[in-house]
């Protein structure tokens, strides 16, 4: 089986979401601040009609700051409502990232095991092998699951 992946850096470790839950790619645009928000929510910015909840990826892990420059990105990714009677909504959340890679094709193998990452392990769905290093396969999910109990982003029926 062949599985599609975005790939992006933050601080210099290799990511990857599915591509079937990333809507767009963005340049960073400052989002609007939320009062009382979570520490690691930057705040909101719209596209496409639609409130997106922005979330510093460097800030939810406690990794050192980042400068904001060119390569820095938002990458939109729609996240399944957890209730059991929203299974035709999704919420739009933003991820701030270092850069964007590209779109890689993995052909299923075994995972990388006993490989310590930098972020915690309930995060992450799987660790594959990509270019001889790893790759931290996120789980996004779990990754917005604070965020979501906020409800801050527009949700949207899924049609």
């Amino acid at each position: 089986m062949i599985t599609n992946y975005l790939t992006f850096t933050v601080d210099d470790s290799t990511y990857a979401l599915d591509v079937d839950s990333v809507l767009e790619v963005l340049n960073f645009s400052n989002p609007t601040a939320v009062p009382c928000a979570l520490p690691y929510i930057e705040g909101l910015i719209y596209s496409r009609e639609q409130g997106i909840t922005i979330v510093n990826f460097r800030k939810r892990f406690g990794l050192t700051e980042h400068e904001i420059d060119k390569r820095t990105k938002i990458i939109v990714v729609e996240v399944p409502s957890p209730k059991e009677d929203d299974e035709n909504h999704i919420t739009l959340y933003g991820l701030v990232a270092d850069s964007v890679q590209d779109v890689v094709q993995i052909f299923e193998e075994e995972p990388v095991k006993d490989l310590s990452s930098p972020i915690p392990a309930e995060f992450i769905s799987s660790v594959l092998k990509y270019n001889e290093s790893a790759m931290f396969v996120l789980n996004p999910s779990m990754l917005f699951k604070e965020a979501g109990e906020l409800n801050l982003g527009e949700k949207i029926s899924k049609e």
